[in-house]
């Protein structure tokens, strides 16, 4: 069967209408250029969308040979784009190939007359976005950019204030009356019930609303046609007026008294007054909620939210807060602790009252569990001069925490014990390569003496990665021996001894000095 190809004017037309450029957005390589001092080369193809012929890529059947080699099914690409369109035809479709087809187009028609960016623009682009001075470059540039968008936005409506921000690829702009500004909103079926929720929440409870604008049409102002339409916004954020607060959490019976003092903003809305702010570093979301009762009373809600990713990859042997937030998580969990907060705006008391206990009791004695192994990961690592970054998603055995555990209290030399803290007698195995007779004159003596134990380099695992911790020397005093059963192997004789503490008894483990 002969295949449908394109005639050349339709080559040509294709080839014109993306200014000679390959119409893969990812791409858009010139495909001609001069050849010598007359000629020309031409690295471009009108590629077909769908195959010119049966079983070639994307063939569609239900074309007539008049479409299938008309100008609607011909995109012009670059050599190498047309070879990887036709040999992974699933990856792009004809749909795709017709969108970037479009694009190309539209492309080619916004740059038409203007002059392209060269190697020089690139150049000076890089070297702004790294924060180097280059020739010709203004350290203003990035400023007079927004302040030319603000400009051109309060031109619209004078009765507002815009600002400008850039951050993380996503432009945020915000508008502010600067008097009263009556206008209305037409919400579609497709937004209104996203909009009735977050209108009421912002208006009755003085919160932030991110309201998608799909099929919503604004009233009374050109800015908003401006923003809306223009600029192709995706989401509009009504942020009701706010006041800068500070909080201050209150744990009278702890040293110190003031746990953490958090920065907030304070909102109002028509039934309910609201403070939301972060403390440690972002390990604390605090809110607060004041509602007016019909007594000419408040009734107020604490919410206190923990948030460990903010120890994310943080140094493990010095986690921000970390003392201050499991001696705050220790106090809010204690039911016999009275922990309490005073508001302040302007530095002048606007309320007090209690934390509420919290709702989620378990996963706050989880976040708790984590602080504490985080700080006997710290006490070992700083110990050890070692660093490593906080893994909040590392899984955390119980025996390894555990072993951790009895590190971080020899670090500590929290690793001793009195009479009064052991019940019963312990026991211990003793393998002995003499035969048993240094240890059988001890035992024979009677009389009680200090007992010293040696224990080998060991390893202990801290976020995942093990680290050799040194040898150990324990100390038992005053101790007697006796003797239990005994055991004979090849090379050795096993003890098996019970160990008698007089009332004065003390232990203590500590690590053998590092070089």
């Amino acid at each position: 069967m002969a295949r449908d190809d394109f005639t050349k004017p339709t080559k040509n037309q294709a080839y014109q209408r993306v200014a000679g450029r390959c119409s893969n957005p990812d791409c858009r390589a010139t495909t001609s250029a001069p050849v010598g001092e007359i000629d020309f080369s031409n690295v471009g193809v009108g590629a077909h969308i769908h195959a010119a012929s049966p079983g070639g890529p994307r063939y569609l059947a239900a074309m007539t040979a008049e479409d299938r080699r008309g100008f609607g099914n011909i995109i012009w690409l670059c050599q190498t784009c047309s070879t990887i369109i036709d040999r992974d035809p699933d990856s792009y479709p004809a749909e795709t190939l017709k969108a970037w087809k479009t694009s190309a187009e539209a492309r080619a028609l916004m740059e038409q007359g203007k002059r392209l960016p060269d190697e020089k623009d690139i150049y000076r682009m890089a070297a702004m976005a790294m924060g180097t001075r280059t020739p010709g470059f203004y350290p203003e540039a990035i400023g007079n950019v927004h302040k030319a968008l603000v400009d051109q936005l309060e031109a619209v409506d004078p009765r507002f204030t815009v600002s400008t921000a850039y951050s993380g690829g996503n432009t945020t702009i915000t508008v502010g009356a600067k008097e009263t500004v009556s206008f209305s909103i037409k919400i579609g079926q497709e937004s209104a019930d996203v909009w009735r929720k977050g209108l009421q929440a912002s208006i009755d409870e003085g919160r932030e609303a991110t309201l998608p604008l799909d099929g919503v049409v604004f009233e009374g102002s050109r800015i908003f046609d401006v923003l809306h339409k223009d600029a192709d916004l995706a989401s509009i954020t009504i942020m009701p007026m706010a006041r800068p607060a500070v909080l201050k959490i209150l744990a009278p019976q702890i040293e110190p008294a003031i746990f953490e003092t958090i920065g907030g903003q304070l909102t109002a809305g028509r039934k309910q007054i609201r403070f939301a702010g972060a403390g440690c570093g972002g390990l604390l979301d605090v809110e607060l909620a004041f509602t007016p009762t019909n007594r000419n009373d408040v009734h107020s809600v604490s919410t206190l939210t923990t948030n460990l990713k903010a120890w994310q990859g943080k140094e493990a042997a010095n986690p921000p807060y970390l003392d201050v937030f499991i001696n705050l998580l220790e106090a809010i969990l204690d039911p016999s602790a009275s922990v309490s907060f005073v508001l302040e705006v302007d530095g002048n008391q606007a309320a007090a009252g209690k934390f509420h206990i919290p709702k989620h009791i378990e996963a706050m004695n989880e976040t708790l569990a984590f602080a504490h192994y985080a700080r006997r990961a710290r006490n070992v690592l700083r110990y050890l001069r070692k660093s490593a970054p906080i893994d909040i998603f590392e899984s955390i055995s119980t025996d390894d925490h555990r072993a951790l555990a009895r590190v971080s209290d020899i670090v500590e030399g929290k690793l001793s014990y009195q009479r009064s803290q052991i019940t019963g007698s312990p026991t211990m195995t003793v393998a002995c390569t003499d035969g048993g007779k240094s240890l059988m004159e001890v035992v024979r003596n009677g009389e009680f003496s200090v007992l010293q134990q040696k224990e080998p380099a060991s390893m202990v695992t801290i976020y995942g990665k093990e680290y050799e911790v040194p040898p150990t020397t324990s100390y038992y005093s005053p101790v007697k021996l006796h003797i239990l059963s005994t055991k004979k192997k090849k090379e050795s004789i096993d003890f098996r001894l019970r160990i008698e503490m007089a009332d004065n008894f003390t232990s203590q483990t500590f690590f053998e000095e590092q070089q």
